[in-house]
């Protein structure tokens, strides 16, 4: 799906002093996105530069801006030698790629070295054109919201939670190539930075993928976690709760958490309170269904949700009531039914058990295929921990 993304840098200030003689810089702006590479004219002489640029266009595809950062480098101009690299800036742009969000952003951002640490501020305008795409072959998931907050956000109503979704993505470590032990260690910096950045997006874009599969078109609770696995490469891993929400036009603000926690041992929950309607596509548990409940739905989860324990584990339960969904499908909780939630719907969870743990341990050592081996390592602590559940 072809989409225009437009940058356009205004100015700069505060920017470090990089030619000692006059106690000024001569600086300007390296605009990177992909492969395609724009920059700016040389404002001399002023630490306060004031480029006022006309817009800078890049015709990519949605898929590239979810993965891809956008790179904005603030450069000092020499005349006989390399230019001296004032630092970076890296903007992600999926949350300019929701459908109800906005297609703008405009401000000053701080300026990134990695040697040196912030290092002045930069005004910058991004726009991105987005033409939607039907293709129920397409590789992007563009308009699925990423929440971390494991509560329902503000604006948001629920209109159905379909389960857990996770994903990993294996990459190899710049810090453990040959070129590593020639190029300067800003540049090794940088290269693990562009590296992190890409990553997150791609992990982002292959998890929204499963929440279209479902129907969804947000994740709750979304945690993701990189690790450093030495020659194996980089791991990032994310999870989160697939859901359906849809925007209010009223903003209620969050409850008091204190209030909430409360609710755990509140037996005097209003029993009027209507339901969110519960969809779960994955398949069913082999040993047990879930009986249907015939109340009617309440799209407003997050006024009246009952809380479970923080975490992954939080809704592990098999017995759970839940309401009749508007197309009569019968519901069934998926064979590892782990939510990253802490709010729930009245009446989804039965009781609460406790708090469940799981080992295990894999020799990582020259591993052939990282991916495949790591996530059939999390797939056993799933086991282990569900079985746990069980006992």
């Amino acid at each position: 799906m072809p989409g225009k993304l437009k940058v356009r840098i205004l100015a700069a200030r505060d920017l470090p002093v990089m030619d000692r003689a006059s106690d000024l810089a001569d600086a300007f702006v390296e605009v990177r996105f992909g492969q395609a590479t724009e920059k700016t004219e040389v404002f001399r002489k002023s630490l306060n530069p004031q480029w006022n640029a006309d817009w800078f266009k890049f015709e990519v595809d949605d898929e590239e801006l979810q993965d891809e950062p956008l790179q904005i480098r603030v450069l000092d101009y020499d005349t006989y030698s390399a230019h001296d690299t004032i630092g970076k800036v890296y903007i992600d742009l999926n949350s300019l790629l929701w459908k109800d969000g906005v297609s703008e952003i405009s401000g000053w951002m701080p300026i990134f070295d990695t040697m040196h640490g912030i290092r002045g501020e930069i005004k910058v305008m991004v726009r991105v054109e987005l033409i939607e795409d039907a293709n129920q072959f397409r590789q992007s998931s563009c308009g699925v919201h990423f929440f971390s907050s494991s509560r329902v956000p503000s604006c948001y109503t629920v209109q159905a939670i379909h389960g857990f979704v996770e994903e990993l993505v294996v990459n190899n470590d710049p810090e453990y190539q040959w070129i590593d032990m020639i190029r300067t260690p800003r540049a090794s910096n940088e290269a693990r930075q562009r590296l992190f950045s890409k990553l997150s997006g791609e992990l982002q874009r292959k998890i929204g993928l499963k929440v279209l599969e479902v129907e969804g078109n947000a994740v709750i609770g979304y945690w993701q976690c990189f690790d450093m696995e030495g020659e194996s490469g980089v791991v990032v891993r994310g999870i989160g709760t697939a859901a359906t929400l849809k925007k209010t036009a009223a903003f209620s603000p969050p409850k008091d958490v204190a209030k909430d926690v409360n609710l755990l041992f509140d037996d005097s929950v209003d029993a009027s309170t209507q339901v969110s309607p519960v969809n779960s596509r994955q398949p069913p548990s082999p040993s047990k269904q879930l009986p249907q409940s015939q109340q009617q739905s309440d799209p407003d989860l997050d006024a009246s949700g009952v809380l479970g324990s923080s975490g992954g584990s939080g809704g592990l339960t098999q017995r759970a009531k839940t309401p009749k969904l508007m197309l009569g499908q019968k519901i069934a909780m998926m064979e590892y039914p782990f939510f990253t939630i802490t709010t729930f719907p009245p009446n989804f969870l039965e009781k609460l058990g406790g708090a469940v743990t799981a080992r295990s341990v894999k020799l990582l050592d020259r591993i052939h295929n990282p991916g495949s081996t790591l996530s059939g390592f999390y797939l056993h602590c799933m086991k282990e921990m569900f079985e746990s559940l069980l006992q």
